[in-house]
């Protein structure tokens, strides 16, 4: 009996803990346990209450093994409860048991605490790194969470760790390989990038096509097929086809610009050829076809344009620099296009004296034209000259190579008397006194020219002259490198008498516009004589290289016209210190752009001083080899302004 209860006595504590594994007891025999166990009857009454069960702080009585089975079999009953309470009792005598983190790590899924069974996963992993099993169940924990990332991660990262040869290892490999795939598939649904057209409204992307640039919008039709075909049917997006690399518009220049000259584009634009005019003017008749420097533009483009009767509804036209289209072609295709008004060919040397003629000849409702730099002579405005084009209010003429004589720019005011703007910087008149025709041009308010070659001083006044007093309002007057103008110049400028009868005095109440650089005879008594008669409405003052020009006359003029002044050019002299700084500071409140480059006296403590004064207003300032001008100052007001690009600083490689 004594040995038979001695055999029957429970092991100790001690004991219990020492013991790592654990031969489980087989499921079918857990019923009659539980059935014979008062203690599954007692706690099953108690299971719907305890949530977070607690380790059994006293030595545990029952042995591990039993405990194990009745968990086992509250588990098979979905009392996962008190499956939970056995196996921590369990833990509490074998803490490293795998098998017993594991069971409770399933325990703890069935209830939705996951995670607590993460973290039994994960000392599975510390204790037993080679072992599949706790990378399984970490693996299936993370699923849970829809953490696909790491539960990969993890998957892949027991296949490197875990020893081979096993059915959990297999199922692992298994698992790394799915996950893997699914994560794939994942990344590629988050990175496919959802169609705007299948789920903004209509009006919305009218508005976002709308403000598109026309090279935006060409780049939208690779997209897709859809994105092709819906942009196709918007016509009025292809009413205008811009294909040239020019500068902005007069709305989108700075104010600084807006009286100068416009600077076409002169970059080569050697994408553009036949075949991409074809492909967009398909969608719509176009209304401008803006083709910039397209060396590559045949004469094959402009038949086939009028095969496919997409010239007719054509109101602007530009091409420069075209080697490859003829007059003859050129003369065919204005018989097509009866409804052009601005035709921009400078440079194209099919352009001669008959396309020319043709082109006037059958566009009655042209406005601007462009014909500078093209093979042309005087006699393609000298004939039919009697027929005048009252329509046509900007003209670019002139080539270098070709002089102009006094009848032919007669012939010209003849043909276009309304001209509101005449640009001939490259032309060469024979003498400034073959421009004296000018002015006949009543509505002229825009003169610019270029180096015009005189006789003498009294040429040019009595030019000046003649001009003063027939062209009423002019606003931009451009004669750089004109030698015969003087300081008479500026004086009929300011105060030349205008029409007999009339109080007119000059221009000085609509010139916006002056550019009389690299005047050799123009001095500071000129400058000076604007103290009392000002230019009050001077927007652009461009003085630059006038030999007997120094600083006081600077100033002077400064101060006298400075109110309306938004762009001073006083570049090339080298007595010039920073009292011009100074003085732009005090009397030109307006100015955004300043040229002082090659003014080898200013220095930094006048730039300091105007940036401080102007503040971001100041849009551009230039001091280009100004040596005493030290780059922490064109640093400093680099980042006052807040635009490096704001302050031009280089210095040429013959500068010392």
């Amino acid at each position: 009996m004594n040995n038979n209860n001695s055999g029957n006595k429970a092991p100790s504590a001690h004991a219990l803990r020492q013991q790592r594994t654990l031969p489980y007891a087989r499921p079918a025999n857990a019923s009659n346990i539980a059935r014979q166990s008062p203690l599954l009857q007692s706690a099953g009454s108690q299971s719907r209450q305890v949530l977070v069960p607690q380790a059994n702080m006293q030595v545990e009585t029952i042995p591990v093994n039993d405990l194990v089975q009745l968990a086992r079999s509250a588990f098979s009953q979905k009392d996962f409860v008190l499956a939970l309470q056995f196996l921590t009792r369990a833990l509490a005598v074998a803490p490293k048991d795998i098998n017993l983190l594991d069971s409770r790590a399933a325990s703890y899924e069935k209830l939705g605490q996951l995670d607590k069974a993460l973290d039994d996963a994960k000392a599975m992993i510390r204790t037993f790194p080679q072992n599949p099993k706790g990378y399984l169940r970490a693996g299936k924990t993370l699923r849970l969470q829809q953490n696909i990332r790491a539960a990969t991660k993890l998957y892949v990262a027991g296949v490197e760790r875990c020893t081979k040869g096993s059915k959990d290892f297999e199922t692992l490999e298994r698992m790394a390989a799915e996950m893997t795939a699914k994560l794939e598939e994942l990344i590629k649904r988050e990175t496919r990038v959802l169609d705007p057209m299948d789920r903004l409204p209509f009006e919305l992307i009218m508005a976002i096509f709308g403000s598109l640039t026309f090279t935006e919008r060409v780049r939208c039709l690779t997209i897709s097929k859809k994105w092709m075909t819906y942009l196709g049917s918007v016509r009025h997006f292809w009413f205008s086809i811009d294909l040239a690399k020019r500068v902005p518009t007069a709305a989108q220049l700075p104010a600084h610009a807006m009286f100068l000259p416009t600077q076409p584009d002169q970059e080569a634009n050697n994408k553009v050829t036949n075949k991409t005019v074809l492909q967009l003017v398909k969608y719509a008749p176009p209304r401008a076809l803006w083709l910039g420097c397209a060396q590559q533009i045949t004469s094959g483009l402009l038949s086939q344009l009028g095969r496919v009767k997409r010239a007719a509804s054509l109101e602007t036209f530009s091409l420069r620099t075209n080697s490859k289209i003829y007059e003859q072609e050129f003369s065919q295709f204005w018989s097509l296009t009866p409804r052009l008004r601005v035709l921009d060919l400078h440079g194209c040397f099919g352009m001669m004296d008959g396309a020319v003629v043709s082109v006037i000849e059958r566009c009655p409702n042209l406005e601007e034209l462009d014909i500078s730099e093209c093979r042309i002579t005087e006699a393609c405005v000298m004939k039919n000259s009697t027929v005048p084009l009252p329509k046509m209010k900007k003209l670019t003429i002139g080539r270098w190579e070709t002089a102009f004589s006094k009848e032919g720019i007669d012939a010209m005011v003849v043909r276009f008397p309304n001209l509101v703007t005449l640009d001939i910087r490259t032309m060469r008149p024979k003498g400034i006194e073959a421009l004296e025709g000018l002015s006949k041009l009543t509505q002229l308010k825009h003169l610019y020219t270029d180096s015009i070659e005189t006789s003498n001083n009294e040429a040019t006044i009595w030019v000046v002259q003649r001009w003063v007093e027939g062209i009423p309002h002019l606003e931009s007057l451009q004669m750089p490198a004109c030698k015969g103008v003087s300081d008479e110049t500026i004086q009929l400028i300011a105060a030349g008498q205008g029409e007999p009868g009339s109080d007119r005095r000059g221009w000085s109440s609509s010139l916006r516009m002056l550019d009389l650089s690299s005047s050799p005879y123009l001095t500071c008594q000129s400058l000076s004589f604007l103290t009392t008669h000002p230019l009050p409405q001077l927007h652009t003052l461009i003085l630059n290289k006038c030999g007997r020009v120094f600083e006081q006359g600077l100033c002077q003029a400064i101060s006298s016209c400075g109110s309306e002044l938004v762009r001073l050019e006083c570049a090339g002299y080298m007595s010039v210190t920073d009292k011009v700084f100074h003085a732009i500071r005090d009397h030109c409140p307006k100015i955004e752009m300043v040229n002082l480059s090659s003014c080898g006296k200013v220095t930094g403590l006048g730039l300091k001083a105007l940036v401080i004064a102007r503040g971001r207003g100041l849009e551009r300032v230039c001091v280009d080899n100004c040596s005493v001008v030290y780059s922490d100052a064109v640093e400093w007001a680099r980042s006052f302004l807040g635009d490096p690009s704001r302050v031009s600083y280089h210095f040429n490689r013959t500068h010392r």
